[in-house]
C-alpha cells in the first residue's frame, strides 16, 4: 500500500510540472518566432520605404530594435542587411540551454537582402516548474512519509480515507488537465480580441496551401486593416480604441463560415483565410465584410475623416504553385497598400499585371 502510494504520489509529481514546461516552451517559441516574423516585416516597410537615405534607415531599425527590446524575456534582437547592422542586448553572453534562438528572412521585392535574429529566455518558465515541481513533490512525499509514519492497524482500518485521498488525487489530475488544455487554447488566440493569433494564421495557411498542392482548389487570403485607426485612439484613448477591435472582430465572426478563419494580425490588421470558394464568392465575402463595417455604428467616429469608422481590404487567391505563404501575404498586403492609397474603404484583388479595385 505505501509504495503504491509512494510511487503514484511521484510520477503525479514529475509528470505534471514536465506536461506544463513542455507546453510553456512551445508556447514560448511560438511567440518568440512570431515576433521575430513582425520585426522583419516592419524592417521591410522601413527599408523600403527610406531606400535612398541610409542614415535615416540606420536611425529607423535601431528605433525599431529599441521599441521591441522592451519586452519582457529579450534578451538580443540583430537586425542585419549587406549594408546596416542594428542591435541591441540585455547581455552580452552567448544563449544558453534555457534561450531560444529565432530568425527570420527579410524579404525585400523578391530578394532577400537580410534577416532579423532574436534570442528570446526561457528561464521564467524553468524557475516556474521547477517552483511547481518542488511543491508537488513535497506534497507527495509528506502525504506518504504521514502513511509510512502510521500504524499497518490503523491504515487498515482507515482505508476509506486512502480511498478518499485516491479520489482527490484523481480531481487534482483531472483539474491540471483542465489547465493545460486553458493554456493550450490560449497559446493559440489573441488575448485582446479572441481571434486566432499571427502565428495560428500562419500555420493555417500553410496547411491550406499543401492541401491544394495535393487535391486542388483554391484558398483566398483577405487581410483588413482599420482606416484613420490611430486618429481615432489619440482621440478617444486605447480604451475606446481596444473596445473598437473587440467589435470589428465580432463583426468578422458574424460574416464568416464555420470553416473560414479570422485572426488578428498584429495592431489594427486582421486576417480572413477563406478556403475553397469560387473567385466571385470570396469577393462577395470580402465587400460584405468592408461594408459591414462601414455602416456599424462605432461611438465617437464623427472626426474621423468621412465620419466614420472603415476598412481597407487587400484580397489574393492562391490555386497551386511555387507560392511560399510569406509571398502570398505580400502579394494580399500590396493590394492593401493600393487600397489605402486609392482612398481607402475599398477592397483590392491583387494581380501580377495590374490591381483589381473593387468600387
Amino acid at each position: 500500500m505505501f509504495v503504491l502510494a509512494l510511487a503514484t504520489g511521484i510520477l503525479i509529481s514529475l509528470s505534471t510540472p514536465l506536461t506544463y514546461l513542455c507546453l510553456a516552451w512551445k508556447t514560448r517559441q511560438a511567440e518568440t518566432a512570431a515576433l521575430t516574423h513582425q520585426i522583419a516585416r516592419e524592417a521591410q516597410e522601413i527599408i523600403i520605404s527610406n531606400s535612398d537615405n541610409l542614415e535615416y534607415t540606420v536611425l529607423q531599425l535601431n528605433n525599431l530594435v529599441a521599441r521591441y527590446q522592451q519586452k519582457p524575456d529579450i534578451k538580443h534582437i540583430r537586425i542585419t542587411t549587406h549594408r546596416i547592422t542594428s542591435e541591441a542586448a540585455l547581455t552580452t553572453t552567448p544563449p544558453s540551454l534555457f534561450d531560444t534562438v529565432q530568425r527570420a528572412d527579410i524579404n525585400v521585392r523578391g530578394t532577400t537582402p537580410g534577416y532579423v535574429e532574436i534570442t528570446a529566455t526561457l528561464a521564467s518558465t524553468i524557475m516556474s516548474t521547477t517552483l511547481l515541481l518542488g511543491i508537488f513533490l513535497g506534497l507527495a512525499l509528506l502525504t506518504n512519509m504521514l502513511l509510512y509514519c502510521l500504524p499497518v492497524s490503523i491504515v487498515d482500518e482507515n482505508s476509506t480515507i486512502l480511498r478518499n485521498m485516491s479520489d482527490k488525487l484523481k480531481r487534482t489530475a483531472d483539474e491540471l488537465s483542465h489547465v493545460k488544455s486553458i493554456l493550450e487554447q490560449t497559446a493559440l488566440l489573441d488575448c485582446k480580441t479572441g481571434l486566432y493569433n499571427a502565428s495560428q494564421c500562419i500555420k493555417r495557411l500553410d496547411e491550406e496551401m499543401n492541401r491544394i498542392l495535393r487535391y486542388g482548389g483554391a484558398v483566398t487570403l483577405l487581410i483588413l486593416d482599420i482606416d484613420h485607426f490611430r486618429i481615432y485612439n489619440d482621440l478617444h484613448g486605447h480604451i475606446q480604441g481596444d473596445e473598437a477591435l473587440v467589435t470589428l472582430a465580432m463583426l468578422l465572426k458574424t460574416q464568416i463560415r464555420s470553416n473560414d478563419l479570422a485572426g488578428r494580425f498584429d495592431g489594427e490588421k486582421f486576417f480572413v483565410v477563406l478556403p475553397d470558394l469560387e473567385k466571385n464568392q470570396a469577393v462577395t465575402t470580402a465587400d460584405r465584410l468592408r461594408a459591414s463595417i462601414a455602416i456599424h455604428p462605432f461611438p465617437n467616429v464623427e472626426q474621423l475623416p468621412g465620419g466614420k469608422l472603415t476598412a481597407s481590404i487587400g484580397m489574393s487567391i492562391y490555386a497551386g504553385g511555387s507560392l511560399t505563404s510569406q509571398q502570398f501575404i505580400e502579394q494580399a498586403d500590396q493590394a492593401l497598400a493600393q487600397a489605402k492609397n486609392s482612398g481607402r474603404n475599398k477592397v483590392v484583388i491583387y494581380q501580377a499585371s495590374a490591381m483589381t479595385t473593387l468600387p
